[in-house]
């Protein structure tokens, strides 16, 4: 008990705070950021024949393009792609409160932390308003570059945020999707107990535990949650695009792990598990974008080849 009430009233101290750093957060009417980014957002690059459509990165809750993409996104662009990114999901309400975790990214200070410093806290809007930034991103990108179509690439939530764009808006405008960490048929939040032991500490269960971390998109992708159900009532995929899951088995956030792969892959889609071909393999959640053997999945599926991944 005695434990529970400290937590309780640190938490209480963090939350007065940070919504007054929270309440300078961009609002909801606000253009999604295009920061500077290595290998990403040159308004100069154009598509080749080789390389015709754009890639466009998507990243995860409680993080922005800065500390995910900062090796995916030069990899790609090193094979030839334009590659575009923007911070989506400005928002309060976000209550990283103790741990000092920091959602989607393996680094930072977390979305309270990063509150509390005056910083905007990315990826915790509703996944429906996250999307419809991303079709104003896609839209950009296709005025600027010519580009008829894009490839999307999300990690985590950012993949559900392609989900519910490719749904709501259409699919012409996309030809591939790859996804890392993402849960498809939701998640149970089962790892988040032990990285975040301050908020297991007053009581919480997964799902509360995740609406905490994640704000909105933690309740919106727990099992069974309207959103998914919605998503998944027409099948996991839209028709006309080619789909890569890529799941890793040491992925905590994730769980069950192989609801972060397609349960009915059509025949020009396919699911990559880091540690088939290599057991070894650790990169959990986060480290899937530092992971070498990810990163060259991704690229083979933006390349449509089948080469061979290193271990």
């Amino acid at each position: 008990m005695l434990i529970r009430s400290r937590a309780a009233r640190v938490v209480g101290l963090l939350l007065v705070a940070a919504c007054a750093a929270l309440s300078h957060a961009p609002s909801a009417g606000a253009a999604p950021e295009t920061p500077a980014l290595d290998g990403a957002n040159d308004r100069s690059c154009r598509p080749t024949g080789a390389r015709p459509e754009p890639v466009v990165l998507v990243h995860g809750s409680g993080t922005d393009i800065g500390r995910s993409f900062p090796l995916l996104a030069p990899a790609i662009r090193a094979e030839g792609h334009c590659v575009f990114a923007a911070n989506l999901g400005a928002a309060p309400g976000v209550v990283d409160a103790v741990s000092g975790q920091t959602g989607s990214s393996s680094t930072g200070i977390g979305p309270i932390g990063a509150a509390l410093l005056g910083r905007a806290v990315y990826g915790v809007a509703d996944i429906d308003r996250m999307a419809g930034e991303l079709a104003e991103v896609v839209r950009s990108v296709r005025e600027t570059t010519g580009a008829s179509r894009v490839a999307l690439v999300g990690h985590s939530t950012g993949g559900t945020v392609i989900r519910q764009y490719l749904r709501a808006r259409g699919a012409e405008a996309v030809s591939r999707v790859v996804t890392l960490g993402t849960p498809y048929r939701g998640t149970t939040w089962d790892g988040l107990r032990a990285g975040y032991p301050d908020l297991a500490a007053l009581g919480l269960g997964n799902a509360q535990i995740a609406a905490q971390v994640f704000g909105t998109p933690g309740q919106q992708q727990v099992v069974g949650s309207p959103l998914l159900n919605r998503l998944n009532a027409g099948g996991e995929t839209v028709p006309g695009v080619r789909y890569t899951a890529i799941a890793s088995r040491a992925d905590r956030v994730i769980t069950p792990q192989d609801t972060a792969v397609l349960a009915a892959p059509g025949a020009a889609d396919r699911n990559v598990w880091l540690q088939d071909g290599c057991p070894g393999n650790t990169a959990d959640h986060s480290g899937m974008l530092e992971d070498p053997r990810a990163a060259a999945a991704v690229l083979s599926a933006l390349a449509g080849d089948q080469r061979a991944l290193p271990c």
